[in-house]
């Protein structure tokens, strides 16, 4: 999530937060030393650095500009993202306030993700969908998956990095009766559980441990998504 924030940010915007992640702290006049850009290109190209919270401007003489940690500004925008999304989905108003047609929360890293798969994938009564980087994944999320085979689950599964797989775990995937495809990187990881509640999380390649985003449980958004998965399960292949 945060890469793909920092991908759409203009080019001087990247330069300036890359200059001051290295920096921490510093003047309009350092920056523009640094990068060879006028002051009043500075101030412009740090504006969508502060609208992130990805960068603060301290009222200082003279004035100041600190980049705020990746933590900080992964958790200023999950907040952010957290009520816009809450706005934009209704209530169920025929009970009590508090519950909603949308269920939402947020995966911090990739344990996050593992954990809360594995509890869903475990409950799951008809098809599990997903979309991965590998299938290397702890003992007990591997049992989980192997319980809802045993229950007849469906379970469908596109690799996005063969090169992360090796024979031995493709083999035990496919044991337990899971059809595998191979597709190019979509830098996301995505599940589908019964239709009804959807993983969408960030995938890089050289930060396998990042897993930045959300799980909702929302049929209309899960439909969405199911749509998604249909049409590159009919472009993937069957051999990578």
């Amino acid at each position: 999530m945060a890469n793909l924030l920092v991908k759409s940010l203009p080019p001087q915007s990247i330069s300036i937060y890359s200059l001051l992640g290295k920096h921490r702290r510093l003047t309009a006049k350092d920056i523009g030393n640094e990068l060879h850009i006028l002051p009043h290109a500075v101030y412009r190209a740090t504006k969508p650095l502060e609208e992130l919270g990805m960068v603060i401007k301290l009222e200082t003489y003279p004035v100041c500009f600190e980049a705020q940690s990746t933590r900080e500004t992964v958790d200023l925008l999950s907040l952010i993202i957290k009520e816009n999304l809450e706005a934009l989905f209704p209530r169920n108003h025929s009970g009590s306030d508090s519950h909603k047609l949308l269920n939402l929360s947020f995966i911090k890293d990739r344990n996050d993700l593992l954990e809360k798969t594995s509890k869903d994938v475990q409950n799951a009564k008809r098809n599990i969908d997903f979309i991965v980087s590998g299938l290397e994944i702890p003992a007990e999320s591997i049992l989980a998956f192997k319980k809802a085979s045993e229950n007849r689950v469906a379970i469908r599964v596109i690799i996005q990095n063969r090169l992360e797989v090796n024979e031995g775990i493709l083999k035990t995937w496919e044991n337990m009766g899971v059809d595998i495809k191979y597709y190019p990187n979509m830098e996301a990881r995505i599940f589908i559980i019964d239709n009804e509640i959807v993983y969408f999380t960030s995938y890089n390649p050289e930060e396998k441990d990042t897993a930045l985003g959300v799980r909702f449980h929302y049929i209309p958004y899960a439909k969405l998504m199911n749509e998604l998965f249909e049409q590159r399960w009919k472009l993937a292949r069957l051999n990578a």
